[in-house]
């Protein structure tokens, strides 16, 4: 009896954080192949959400606040940094993150990610 207790405990510990994860939370890309591609590679084609950061290509955002919409997430990103030489580093950006089943779509003024799957 100790020992089903004891497995329930361990379940319980390893599966709740995982399921706690908001659905935007990850790395998406694309294209899968992408995901498992050289870092270069990378760099350039998977995008990277975390609970309070960013890092896509051409745009990393060091703090990301989260807001639920009845249409996805809308994301207040700030000290981003870029490829934009028009906008003076760090900048702040607003994101907004559709999910559509498995897939995300991240926009902007300016930019559509398309559609993107969980690496």
């Amino acid at each position: 009896m100790q020992r089903l207790a004891m497995i329930i405990a361990i379940s319980a510990t390893t599966i709740v954080p995982a399921a706690a994860a908001a659905p935007y939370v990850g790395t998406w890309s694309r294209d899968r192949l992408n995901c498992h591609a050289t870092a270069d590679v990378q760099r350039q084609t998977v995008f990277t959400v975390d609970q309070s950061a960013l890092s896509f290509p051409n745009l990393g955002c060091e703090h990301a606040s989260f807001r639920k919409t009845a249409t996805g997430w809308v994301v207040r990103a700030s000290q981003c940094y870029g490829e934009d030489p028009s906008l003076d580093e760090p900048f702040s950006r607003i994101i907004h993150i559709q999910r559509d089943g498995a897939t995300v779509r991240l926009t902007w003024r300016g930019f559509d990610s398309g559609p993107l799957v969980r690496c």
